[in-house]
């Protein structure tokens, strides 16, 4: 027999907008950074970031396949902040300057933020593969912006030769392993002082600029 009372109308389902998607992902995203960077990644789990935001770990799951790829957020997030800040310090020199100056910018940040290095280029774990999460990091917006900056810089002062951009990607390759091969030294080696450290940095600088001179006048780097 069906019942005279009508049934309450049900409750609409709460839409969620882009916005409030991107906020939420972000939310996770500066979580997750806060723990890497002070307590390292084996501090890191699913359960303590979506406690400390509030919500169930399934909720994780509908941003990051898993932790690990939401560690290369993060770092790709950090390597895209040291692009900008490269491209603004380059922008504001004389156009003859830009291109040392973005790499001097490139050195000046990660020596001044030991921390982040360390994190992205040093950290190890003994259950993940890290070299292999590192080589991800090439394909993503962050390093793919850098890249290019630097392939333009270089662009802008090539010497005339048949293949302008594959000279340009060369240098930019030797260019990124000299400074990342310094910065790893004394980074993760050395830890000098600060005494040390700017002569180091003096020297590292000088060999750049040289390297760039002596390929803007068709010798070989």
């Amino acid at each position: 027999m069906l019942s005279d009372q009508a049934s309450p109308p049900s409750s609409p389902k709460r839409r969620i907008t882009v916005a409030a998607r991107e906020q939420f992902r972000e939310e996770l995203v500066n979580i997750a950074r806060r723990i890497f960077l002070s307590e390292g990644y084996a501090a890191v789990t699913i359960r303590r970031i979506t406690a400390e935001a509030g919500v169930t770990p399934m909720a994780f799951y509908w941003y990051f396949n898993c932790k690990d790829a939401l560690l290369i957020v993060i770092w790709d997030e950090i390597i895209g902040e040291v692009g900008q800040a490269c491209q603004r310090q380059s922008e504001a020199a004389p156009p003859a300057e830009r291109l040392p100056a973005y790499l001097d910018a490139m050195l000046d940040y990660w020596l001044t933020h030991p921390d982040y290095f360390r994190f992205i280029f040093l950290g190890e774990s003994p259950n993940v593969d890290m070299v292999h999460l590192r080589q991800q990091l090439q394909d993503l917006p962050g390093a793919q912006q850098v890249y290019r900056d630097l392939h333009a810089l270089l662009r802008a002062h090539a010497p005339a030769v048949a293949d302008v951009d594959a000279a340009c990607t060369r240098l930019r390759t030797l260019l990124i392993y000299r400074l990342f091969g310094f910065l790893h030294s004394v980074i993760g080696m050395r830890q000098p002082d600060a005494a040390q450290l700017a002569r180091l940095r003096d020297w590292v600088q000088t060999d750049l600029k040289h390297t760039l001179a002596r390929w803007q006048h068709g010798a070989e780097c």
